[in-house]
């Protein structure tokens, strides 16, 4: 295991073999979102200027070097990645009813739900735009399907928590078509910028997909525990009904005397504070955790073995070092 100190610098190598293709990133995402002429563009600059650590655009820009060398295609499928995704957080976050967002207040308890909404049709029409002036069928389908798996993941999600359904396969159907396939459109994308064989796109393509799911599923650990640096408040995910891997694993597998108290709080939809508390003990005590932790290391293994059709590099080594750093972050 991997000590803060050195997942963070391992992480920083990561960012400075792909520095270049960020930089070039960084300024095409920002003329995608600006416009002078607009009133709200207050409202866009808000969302601009508060963006993560780039996970995506690092992943597009690593499985293209794999392949052979970026271009400026590789660079504008990570900025209409990146439109895309950050449109459904906008959309996420009202749903939700999201007040904060990596610690800082959310566009929509910023301003208001309907101003998030429209924000994030607004960035989605850039991203549509710019999908098709790329003037490429297969790029266009890839952002088509991506876009309906986002959606479709909302409302499974939906209407599996109005319904009260605890399953794990239920569960990754909604992590594959909400992150997974996020994920995987960002490696396959990779490729196809830099003209890949079919067989590596295809590789990478699945490569993404078992990142996008230990993506998930650590984030989902995070509910589990202390806020702490993390960026969203301990027991979110549970008190608006999303019931994740560690819970149904418990729920699954405690003896029924101690399960069906639990079923219970969560049939009631009763996500007070307390329960909620209640909830979080019990999927420690009956190794949620550790079996989320599991799965995470399954997919690890299977990821590192569909890695080895590369020949060994450094990128190649910088990608094992993306797997590790996905799976031990901290937040």
């Amino acid at each position: 295991m991997q000590t803060i100190s050195d997942r963070m610098i391992k992480f920083q190598v990561i960012i400075q073999s792909v520095q270049k293709e960020l930089a070039l990133f960084d300024k095409l995402f920002e003329e995608a979102l600006y416009n002078r002429e607009h009133n709200f563009q207050f409202m866009v600059d808000f969302i601009s200027g508060r963006r993560g650590k780039k996970i995506r655009p690092i992943i597009l820009f690593l499985s293209a070097k794999l392949c052979g060398i970026p271009t400026t295609k590789t660079i504008e499928y990570a900025v209409i990645i990146e439109l895309l995704h950050t449109s459904s957080l906008l959309h996420d976050d009202v749903i939700d009813n999201t007040m904060e967002r990596r610690g800082q207040p959310s566009v929509n308890a910023q301003y208001n739900n309907k101003a998030a909404v429209l924000i994030g049709d607004f960035i989605l029409s850039q991203a549509i735009i710019r999908g098709v002036n790329t003037e490429n069928i297969s790029v266009l389908k890839l952002f088509s399907n991506l876009a309906q798996n986002l959606i479709e993941g909302e409302l499974i999600q939906l209407v599996a928590s109005s319904d009260n359904t605890i399953h794990e396969k239920q569960y990754f159907e909604i992590i594959h078509k909400k992150t997974a396939v996020l994920i995987s459109s960002c490696t396959e994308l990779g490729a196809m910028s830099v003209h890949a064989e079919p067989e590596k796109v295809e590789i990478l393509r699945l490569i993404g997909e078992n990142l996008g799911i230990c993506f998930q599923i650590k984030d989902d650990l995070f509910d589990y525990f202390e806020q702490g640096k993390i960026g969203k408040p301990t027991g979110n995910d549970i008190r608006e009904g999303k019931i994740t891997l560690p819970l149904i694993y418990a729920l699954n597998n405690a003896p029924t005397d101690k399960s069906q108290a639990i079923r219970e709080i969560i049939q009631n939809q009763n996500f007070n504070r307390e329960n909620t508390e209640i909830l979080i003990s019990f999927a420690k005590e009956y190794n949620g955790i550790g079996y989320a932790q599991q799965k995470m290391n399954e997919i690890k293994e299977k990821t590192l073995v569909l890695l080895n059709e590369f020949p060994d590099s450094e990128i190649k080594q910088l990608m094992i070092d993306l797997i590790d750093y996905i799976i031990e972050r901290e937040k």
